[in-house]
């Protein structure tokens, strides 16, 4: 996937987000441990996938 594509697919993420919070409320104790299945796991888990891809760890030569 090129830059623009990930860029897309985080903003639709992130707005996905302000929906499920607008209609929901925000759930601090979710957010820092979220259920197994919950939308703030998958949001979670495909936010890291995104940002993975958009800025790779860096890796250290010895």
């Amino acid at each position: 996937m090129d830059a623009n594509e990930l860029s897309a697919k985080k903003i639709a993420l992130q707005e996905t987000f302000k929906i499920h919070t607008a209609e929901n409320g925000f759930s601090y104790e979710e957010w820092i441990n979220p259920a197994a299945g919950s939308f703030y796991e998958s949001y979670k888990s495909d936010l890291a996938e995104i940002d993975e891809q958009m800025a790779p760890a860096i890796q250290y030569q010895s």
